[in-house]
């Protein structure tokens, strides 16, 4: 997929759109999508083909989050998050 059809779908979900990852040399490619959702702590992964993982980090944790390790969280498959294309 492309990026505009990533960027559409998710605009649908009401999911703040943090990143997008293209894949090298791919021609625009998208092997993956992070997202937040809004006003919670959950966060949202989506791979190539709009399959939706989440994380959900725990209230008063102390561990920063930012855009620099969103790929590293431990998510799990949440398929009630799933891009519609």
């Amino acid at each position: 997929m492309k990026t505009k059809d990533f960027e559409n779908a998710i605009d649908g979900t009401g999911i703040e759109l943090l990143q997008i990852h293209h894949q090298a040399g791919g021609g625009g490619q998208v092997t993956s999508c992070y997202g937040q959702v809004m006003g919670s702590l959950t966060y949202v992964k989506w791979d190539e083909l709009g399959r939706a993982f989440t994380f959900t980090q725990p209230e008063g944790e102390e561990s920063c989050i930012s855009e620099y390790n969103l790929e590293w969280l431990p998510y799990e498959r949440d398929p009630k998050f799933d891009l519609k294309f």
